[in-house]
């Protein structure tokens, strides 16, 4: 009996031993056929504001709750770029040219806390000195310091921002600006495959918490900012943010971390390229002087397009590498569907062959 007993326990065991091995088995291929996607760029390239498109796009709305959570991030940015620019119109000499009407509402912005809510009175100033000629000779000097460009949005819809009712709509998180600080994970099933992509990060200091984490990613979206050629970096004043940004995509593109992994350069913010390259010759900065393009000519957004994207293409030192490539505006939702649409059957084949389920 006792021998019989052993023999049934064994074959149990057995049984459920096996049942495990094939639970492991099922679980190693979901998790090799999920597409793993690392957002990685420069400090304000606008990755964070893509990965924020993404969930608009494939995840979960934005619920109430996170609506009012964003509400005073859109306060915050609007009143420190306004006091920025306040700042940059007196250190560049421009109070003179400030109309007479509005030196009250220029004094109370430069007096006003960064953390207080919009009201009529500071959403008034802040209207009032978007008009005025003192603070747009600052803004148009903006590469000269550091602001975000793309606040002026945040200005333009000053009468809604500072109403008594008002909470962040899906337009104003895409475009709120808070700095990135270690990793954000967001999941998503777009068209049955699962997703995981990871943000990071963007400045110097961030950069150390990065490649170890990320060995088994399968593609890697670099995002730099066309319209960063005449700006410097956040941390470091003397450091041009485009030789910055493609310094830092030749360590990535070259990266032994990264040899089994798709490399898509999205080359961001081109509205706001687009409008910079009619005031800004490319040619006019130091770093660039090998620029021929035309300046005011038809084809000099093009060749400027190219002109950079070459930057970037050159540091692939892999000969086998294919560099995926997309001009990107991540602001504009239709844009980045249209683009993420291109990548997604590149990304899907390429995670198939690298699973072993293409030949």
């Amino acid at each position: 009996m006792a021998c019989c007993l052993g023999s049934t326990e064994d074959r149990e065991a057995m049984k459920n031993s096996k049942k495990v091995e094939k639970m492991m088995k099922m679980d190693n291929e979901n998790e090799n056929l999920k597409i793993k996607l690392l957002l990685l760029g420069a400090g304000e390239s606008g990755k964070s504001t893509i990965f924020k498109q993404m969930r608009v796009l494939y995840g979960a709305k934005l619920t109430e709750e996170e609506k009012q959570q964003v509400t005073p991030v859109v306060y915050s940015n609007t009143i420190a770029s306004m006091k920025i620019l306040a700042q940059a119109t007196v250190n560049f000499e421009y109070e003179k040219d400030i109309e007479p009407k509005n030196k009250e509402h220029f004094q109370a912005i430069l007096d006003v806390d960064e953390g207080s809510d919009i009201n009529t009175e500071i959403g008034t100033a802040i209207k009032a000195l978007w008009k005025d000629p003192g603070i747009r000779l600052a803004w148009d000097r903006r590469s000269e310091y550091q602001i975000i460009e793309s606040v002026k949005y945040y200005f333009n819809e000053i009468d809604r921002i500072m109403g008594d009712e008002y909470i962040a709509s899906q337009q104003d998180m895409l475009l709120a600006r808070v700095r990135t600080s270690g990793i954000v994970t967001e999941r998503y099933i777009i068209d049955g495959a699962n997703f995981e992509m990871y943000d990071v990060g963007g400045q110097r200091n961030e950069r150390k918490k990065w490649i170890h984490c990320f060995d088994d990613v399968t593609a890697v979206i670099f995002v730099a900012a066309l319209s960063e050629y005449d700006q410097v970096l956040f941390e470091d004043a003397s450091t041009n943010r485009m030789v910055e940004a493609v310094d830092l995509f030749s360590d990535i593109c070259n990266n032994r971390y990264f040899t089994n992994s798709s490399m898509i350069l999205f080359l961001n913010k081109k509205d706001l390229f687009e409008d910079k390259i009619k005031r800004v010759d490319i040619n006019d900065q130091e770093e660039f002087k090998d620029f021929t393009g035309k300046f005011g000519s038809d084809e000099y957004y093009d060749d400027s397009v190219k002109y950079f994207l070459d930057k970037f293409v050159d540091q692939n030192q892999n000969p086998d590498r294919i560099i995926y490539n997309h001009v990107t505006c991540a602001t504009d939702s239709g844009n980045v569907a249209a683009v993420f649409n291109a990548c997604k059957d590149i990304i899907l084949r390429d995670n198939l062959a690298d699973s072993g389920f293409m030949n």
